[in-house]
């Protein structure tokens, strides 16, 4: 069967947008990434991403298998398959998300379980074999798809290049998103996020407890998820940025419960959220305190969480969108990250049916965005029942 000439623009090279470049460079389509930021470690954009199945499934579908070996053996290496806990490190039944599962535990790539991944390494592992088909320092503009069947690109530097099909990958704040629909602009939910990392303590003040695998540790209103990220394999040997073992931490719930309004979220640095987290856990027992009080200020940050409502059907066009840049959701159930990576794979898969003719461009584009709305709002709905598990039933999100 004779190939379809196609080539797709991804505006925003994050997770995402890197894995659905990796799968259409499987299926030999032609591709062009640009991102807004100057490198891909221009900004703090979190440290440690947690993969499930489905992410896992997903990396494995666009990926060439050395390079989703490399994936697995890049991931922490845990020996426990987590644990919940109060403030005083005590073990609770807890009130995890139903999408919670256990840890892979040892050092077995190829075991199951959900792998705990630096944010950075699996980002320069999407960028192998590629980085000349991604473009840095691009921001874009809009968007004209005036001329039937071909969609031009514009940048804020005033150049511009031509698709046969955009795809927003650029996160909560797509700009290509509020240009075709506007109307589906993700809310605040009043809840935050507080996260950081701290380097594993040479002196034993912070429990033996939190120093492997991953901890969830429930609070009033609010929750602590503890990961120790204890590494492995030699990066520096796979061309990788090296990276030291740490202690990833994050406090998840309302900003009322957390003490932070609007202004002070805004206005807050790392030695302010620090002195917020410290305040917070002065009643928790003094091997959970210590993991704070050594926390690196430089690392810590505070993110408003907002989250798409369920998500209406909408006329396909040339423009479709994955990810954050669409269903922004909660962190609290733990599936936003795997939800993109699987977007991802399934627009792969309905470009490549376009691209050998099995299905006209249109067709694919409906298709995948029909099953796009099924899954997110699967998603949407579990990572509003990971809060109210996490924050109590009281729970905005």
């Amino acid at each position: 069967m004779t190939r379809q000439p196609l080539h797709v623009v991804i505006i925003g090279a994050g997770l995402g947008g890197l894995c659905l470049a990796q799968g259409l460079r499987q299926q030999g389509i032609s591709f062009d990434v640009y991102e807004r930021d100057e490198a891909a470690d221009s900004r703090t954009q979190g440290y440690r991403i947690r993969i499930d199945a489905t992410g896992q499934q997903a990396l494995a579908a666009c990926l060439t298998p050395e390079l989703n070996q490399l994936f697995r053996q890049t991931c922490a290496v845990s020996h426990s398959d987590g644990r919940f806990l109060d403030t005083q490190l005590g073990r609770v039944e807890g009130r995890p998300s139903g999408n919670w599962r256990p840890s892979a535990v040892g050092a077995d790539p190829s075991g199951d379980g959900d792998l705990s991944a630096n944010r950075l390494t699996l980002r320069e592992i999407l960028l192998c074999g590629i980085e000349d088909r991604v473009h840095f320092g691009k921001a874009f503009r809009r968007f004209d798809a005036r001329n039937e069947g071909v969609v031009t690109i514009g940048f804020e530097d005033g150049t511009a290049c031509e698709a046969d099909i955009l795809v927003a990958a650029d996160g909560v704040n797509s700009t290509v998103r509020r240009q075709c629909l506007p109307l589906l602009a993700p809310k605040e939910t009043g809840a935050v996020c507080i996260y950081g990392k701290s380097l594993p303590p040479s002196d034993g003040q912070v429990a033996d407890t939190l120093l492997d695998g991953t901890s969830v540790i429930f609070a009033d209103d609010f929750a602590v998820i503890v990961d120790a990220m204890t590494f492995r394999f030699p990066l520096a040997a796979a061309g990788l940025t090296p990276i030291a073992d740490y202690l990833y931490w994050a406090v998840i719930g309302r900003r009322t419960s957390l003490g932070l309004d609007e202004a002070a979220l805004r206005e807050a640095d790392g030695e302010a959220l620090a002195a917020r987290v410290q305040y917070l856990a002065r009643s928790w027992t003094g091997g959970l305190r210590a993991l704070f009080a050594e926390a690196d200020r430089s690392t810590i940050a505070a993110l408003a969480i907002r989250s798409a409502d369920a998500l209406p059907a909408w006329t396909p066009s040339c423009v479709t969108m994955l990810g954050d840049a669409i269903h922004a959701m909660s962190p609290a159930g733990g599936v936003g990250a795997n939800t993109a990576l699987d977007d991802a794979a399934h627009l792969a898969t309905w470009l490549s049916m376009a691209a050998i003719g099995k299905s006209t461009l249109a067709t694919a584009i409906a298709a995948y965005e029909d099953d796009l709305r099924r899954r997110a709002n699967r998603a949407i709905a579990a990572s509003l029942q990971g809060a109210h598990r996490l924050f109590g039933e009281g729970a905005a999100i």
